[in-house]
């Protein structure tokens, strides 16, 4: 199995857990940074130099804005907050599921196990879950919107069946898409991707 290089040289300091609150961080450049990580896990044998380097640049940027630090209130065993916003926008901007639980957990210096119970002490629900929650809430800001279909809009928050999408916003909602949509927007007209006959 294809270990990250870089994993065991992370400092001590940007893999440890602790005792933090939850600051309201956001940092486009580790963002972007956590994008281009899951292009470069895409690549045929998952792209080690370039990962490599790409998780240094990560280092570094920890280490610059000083998020290596924990703030206080934090619950015992969550993630860093560098760690929680590299592996949400690795999270969102993987759809399609290439980078699994094992390579964010990777890019964090974690083993898988220790990624997702940090994960969930952290945010309150795994990581596969809360990547379904955030595709639920784009799907009812494109409701909103009013100008797709429910299958587009699956298609559009990355699920591969509109059974699928059906079932998760089920789930997570408590009634189906449509039944939402009507109830949030009655005056909406349904709409169709079938013409009609």
């Amino acid at each position: 199995m294809w270990r990250w290089p870089m994993q065991p040289t992370l400092p001590r300091e940007l893999t440890g857990t602790g005792d933090t609150t939850r600051a309201t961080v956001h940092d486009p450049l580790l963002e972007r940074l956590g994008r281009i990580l899951l292009d470069v896990l895409s690549l045929p044998g998952r792209g080690g130099d370039a990962a490599s380097h790409v998780l240094d640049a990560v280092r570094a940027r920890v280490i610059e804005t000083g998020w290596a630090a924990q703030a206080p209130g934090r619950p015992a065993g969550a993630l860093h907050l560098w760690q929680e916003d590299l592996a949400k926008a690795m999270l969102v901007g993987d759809d399609e599921g290439h980078a699994g639980v094992a390579a964010i957990a990777g890019a964090c210096g974690l083993s898988s196990g220790q990624f997702s119970r940090a994960f969930k002490v952290g945010v309150g629900m795994s990581p596969q879950r809360w990547r379904l929650a955030r595709k639920v809430e784009r799907a009812k800001a494109l409701m909103r919107e009013g100008h797709l279909s429910l299958t587009d809009i699956a298609c559009e928050c990355g699920f591969a069946e509109q059974s699928h999408f059906n079932h998760t916003f089920l789930k997570f909602v408590g009634e189906s898409p449509g039944a939402w949509r009507r109830r949030e927007m009655p005056d909406a007209a349904p709409r169709s991707t079938h013409p009609r006959r």
